[in-house]
């Protein structure tokens, strides 16, 4: 069983299915190696929890922190890019030269997240700086509102969330990059046979060589 949560482009459910850019990549990994594979879209504490309750369960897109490199084998990584604090570019108010500058504003978090984590060791606070969400991006509506003052995205997922919502990147700037996150990866229960995660590895590093991964990724992009 895989776990993924919503969080388009890389995962979301349409038509019933779920779907996108990770998605894809993993059912295709799943193809080349000859298994059988099931999704399950939850919210993401829920599918992280799952997976470390469920031998030969896997999780996706899993960013690759310190605290949860013993939990997992590690599969990536898979489609990413550099995580950014955006704001409205309508929001000249909020100023950013460093990191601890946005605990003078509302920053949008995912419950159970890795950057939830990130700002807590940061010395944020929920309620005081923090706002914490089902997913990663169900804070869009509001923060296009104005009424969340910055939201964690990158430069391939911010104009899927903008779309959804009639809007494209015009509206937005990144203000500050996050460093020290590994992204996206398919984090596999420690009962995974080691023969087969490194099937895995070498299959997806194949789909890098032969341009299959890129042809996936660039079929989801939001083009403005």
């Amino acid at each position: 069983m895989l776990y993924t949560e919503h969080f388009p482009p890389f995962s979301y459910e349409q038509d019933g299915a779920i779907t996108g850019t990770n998605t894809e990549i993993v059912r295709r990994l799943c193809e080349r190696v000859a298994i059988r594979c099931s999704f399950q879209l939850y919210p993401w504490r829920r599918a992280f929890e799952q997976t470390l309750s469920t031998a030969n369960a896997g999780l996706y897109s899993t960013s690759r922190s310190q605290e949860r490199e013993a939990l997992f084998q590690w599969v990536g990584p898979l489609a990413y890019t550099t995580p950014y604090l955006y704001r409205l570019k309508s929001r000249s108010d909020i100023q950013l030269l460093q990191i601890d500058d946005a605990k003078n504003y509302m920053v949008a978090v995912a419950r159970g997240d890795v950057f939830e984590e990130y700002f807590l060791q940061k010395g944020f606070e929920h309620g005081q700086h923090l706002l914490d969400f089902e997913s990663k991006s169900a804070a869009t509506p509001l923060f296009l509102q104005g009424r969340v003052d910055l939201l964690v995205s990158s430069e391939l997922v911010m104009p899927v969330w903008l779309a959804q919502h009639q809007q494209n990147m015009t509206v937005v700037e990144p203000v500050i990059a996050l460093e020290g996150v590994a992204g996206n990866y398919l984090a596999l229960h420690p009962a995974v046979p080691t023969e087969l995660v490194l099937r895995l590895q070498k299959e997806l590093d194949a789909m890098r060589k032969n341009g299959e991964f890129a042809a996936i990724v660039h079929s989801f992009q939001v083009l403005d």
